[in-house]
């Protein structure tokens, strides 16, 4: 996103690649696990969760059936950095980002290693994510860091704002974009579809209560391609500088000279 800032507002950022169905995935976990451990992600641990499949037959309205499926997390000893693997993907959360030259070279090296093991045949979505939270500090206002398009009726309602939400979805070239900006009073929230686990969130960022907002942006790119780790790398490269321009647009200049110090 530009220039590293001083204090960034990042407290979680994911990147996700979805590939071609692998049923036996169990039988390669011990050879994945281990190179896992290997690259610095010792913390493992297994889970089974319950997704909802639609059947659809002819004429009928769908029918939701729920399903177990079974998903791997591997994790590096400071809680930063959590890979989490399933039959169809494999996704990199991270509470500590840094660059994005680092996290995404971080990502592929995931990716090379599930590659090895099982020979991936194709990718189908590439995605990456970034969560910001902004948070005025005394004397400040929310609205003096983000753009007025997404401050929401909250100034002109009267009384005292316990939330507002604000989305949209744009195509860039092939790349769509999901933009969420939410404001509300209290602690750090998570969108209800992320759970950071045990993961460490930065302390300023855990610790601040108050009148904050998140900013949510998610970029994705859904195409069937022949699997290639530098064809993922520059859809991740192209996501990224989309994304950053929607951070951009969002956050004001006071936001960004706040952050700089």
């Amino acid at each position: 996103m530009g220039a590293p800032l001083k204090n960034p507002p990042v407290y979680l950022t994911l990147a996700q690649v979805r590939f071609n169905p692998i049923l036996k995935l169990g039988d390669f976990l011990p050879s994945i696990q281990e190179s896992f451990r290997h690259a610095g992600y010792p913390d493992f641990n297994r889970q089974q969760i319950i997704a909802i499949q639609l059947t659809v037959q002819e004429g009928q309205s769908p029918i939701p059936t729920p399903v177990s499926q079974e998903r791997f997390q591997l994790g590096n000893v400071e809680r930063t950095h959590l890979f989490i693997l399933d039959g169809q993907s494999l996704t990199l959360q991270s509470t500590n980002y840094g660059r994005f030259e680092t996290f995404s070279a971080c990502f592929l090296e995931g990716l090379k290693i599930v590659h090895d093991a099982v020979t991936l045949a194709f990718t189908e979505r590439v995605g990456l994510r970034y969560l910001d939270r902004v948070m005025p500090q005394h004397g400040e206002t929310i609205e003096q860091y983000l753009e007025e398009p997404v401050h929401g009726l909250t100034s002109k309602l009267g009384g005292r704002s316990l939330y507002s939400y604000a989305e949209a979805m744009n195509e860039v070239g092939n790349i769509k974009l999901l933009s969420r900006v939410a404001i509300q009073d209290g602690l750090l929230a998570f969108p209800p579809d992320l759970q950071p686990g045990n993961m460490r969130i930065t302390e300023r960022f855990a610790a601040f209560s108050g009148v904050s907002a998140i900013l949510d942006n998610d970029g994705f790119v859904e195409s069937r391609e022949p699997f290639s780790r530098q064809a993922v790398a520059d859809h991740l490269d192209a996501i990224h500088k989309v994304v950053g321009s929607a951070f951009k647009t969002t956050a004001t200049r006071y936001a960004f000279a706040a952050w700089k110090k």
